[in-house]
């Protein structure tokens, strides 16, 4: 409003200084026509008889600018005929037509008329039209004003009543919390404002959904640690009412399992946290050229310890220099996870290949087996935080249902797709992450 006001009073200014120059340019000719006219006729006139050479008083007072016209005429050697105004002396010339004169100090427009027995010189001060240029500027200074501050007012009214809806929205937003994510109403809002209240309203569509993800994921978390939590309690009470030591060997054992199980689930809980998109994390902050090469080397090598003690056939395919943006670590975590869940099920004697290649022209990650793989039916739900395929739970492994959750998590902060397919020779699962081109 300060700007519109300030353009407005600007712009007030101009319009006035413009009609003041505009009105003086009219004025100029008025006046000299006015000039042109009066020296013409007392040109026609004889004056050596019809006037005398001095007015008997003066006929108007020197303060009167409207009309401070005077009228001269001389013979041709410069002899005065006649004055209008005896104290006001004007440089005798004999060129005819329009000139500016300066005496005692004023500026005079003279407008001269030549005969072959006289010359006649019409004046008028100079300031006498800068001052009816001025006076009827002034009278549109005005109205411009009372203009502006009608505008000003109008502004204020109108800026009040638009931004009326604004503020409602302000005040709902005010008593909004963490349970209240509800959209907000789009009635009477302005049309300038209502792309912002939509994106507000996205806004608060995906906190309520990131909220119910981690109020799930707490929910579903706290669930399956009371079962190894449950486990362990039951093995430590073993321990302390055992006295026969094969049976405190075999608790110990047990319990020792259970840790390692714990400390699995946890790990995988904290991984899963660190990649999910829904949690505020950013594991992609910062971003570099990853050779999907050195992640297959670096996963296999860091696995062939467990293959060994699985007899499983751990092998890698990693010829191609394929690179692509991302975060290494994250990288390897995918990848490591996806080795851990095909070591886990494809059972001693199992083949497991992990390939880095390119698929359709584009860079990507398989990772193949020859275990039982996991049926139709459950494939759209196996990455499902928790969720455990009828073939993983029919299996021997024990296992959270966590591993393909980070791996989706993981492939959608770097833009890939991952995919489940049958194994080679229709046995086995292999699970494809296909990359964008970096």
């Amino acid at each position: 409003m300060i700007w519109v006001l300030g353009a407005l009073s600007f712009g007030a200014l101009v319009v006035g200084a413009a009609g003041y120059f505009l009105t003086l340019h009219e004025i100029d000719e008025v006046f000299d026509d006015s000039l042109k006219q009066t020296a013409l006729l007392l040109a026609d006139r004889d004056l050596a008889t019809a006037l005398p050479s001095q007015p008997a008083a003066a006929v108007l007072s020197p303060s009167d600018t409207e009309s401070m016209l005077v009228t001269i005429a001389r013979r041709l050697d410069g002899t005065l005929l006649f004055s209008s105004q005896p104290e006001v002396s004007l440089r005798f010339e004999a060129k005819p037509g329009l000139s500016v004169q300066r005496q005692n100090g004023t500026d005079w427009d003279v407008f001269t008329v030549a005969q072959s027995d006289r010359v006649v010189q019409v004046a008028q001060p100079v300031e006498v039209r800068r001052e009816a240029a001025a006076e009827s500027a002034s009278q549109l200074l005005m109205p411009l004003t009372l203009l502006v501050l009608l505008i000003g007012g109008l502004l204020v009214v109108a800026l009040r009543r638009g931004l009326r809806p604004l503020g409602r929205v302000n005040s709902a937003l005010r008593q909004r919390n963490a349970s209240s994510l509800e959209p907000l109403n789009l009635d009477g809002v302005p049309r300038e404002v209502l792309p912002l209240v939509l994106t507000l309203n996205e806004l608060f569509q995906r906190l309520a959904a990131a909220f119910e993800a981690q109020r799930s994921f707490v929910a579903n978390a706290a669930h399956e640690l009371r079962s190894p939590v449950t486990a362990l309690q039951l093995q430590v009470q073993v321990l302390e009412r055992s006295v026969d030591p094969a049976e405190k060997t075999e608790a110990m054992a047990e319990l020792s399992a259970g840790s390692a199980r714990m400390r699995h689930l946890i790990e995988q809980l904290l991984r899963l946290s660190s990649a999910a998109p829904d949690t505020g994390a950013d594991p992609m902050a910062v971003e570099e050229r990853v050779s999907l090469a050195a992640v297959v080397k670096e996963v296999v090598v860091r696995q062939s310890i467990d293959a060994e003690r699985r007899y499983i056939d751990l092998g890698a395919q990693a010829g191609l220099e394929l690179t692509v943006s991302g975060n290494a670590a994250q990288l390897e975590i995918l990848l490591n996870n996806l080795v851990e869940n095909a070591l886990r099920y494809a059972g001693s004697g199992g083949i497991v290949d992990v390939i880095a290649d390119r698929f359709e022209g584009l860079p990507s990650l398989r990772v193949v087996d020859d275990g039982p793989g996991v049926s139709l039916a459950d494939r759209p739900r196996v990455f499902e935080r928790f969720y455990r395929s009828r073939e993983a739970v029919a299996s021997a492994e024990s296992g959270s249902g966590l591993g393909l959750a980070i791996v989706k998590a993981i492939a959608d902060r770097h833009g890939a797709i991952v995919s489940l397919h049958t194994g080679r020779d229709e046995r086995g699962l292999e699970v494809r992450v296909v990359f964008p081109v970096a």
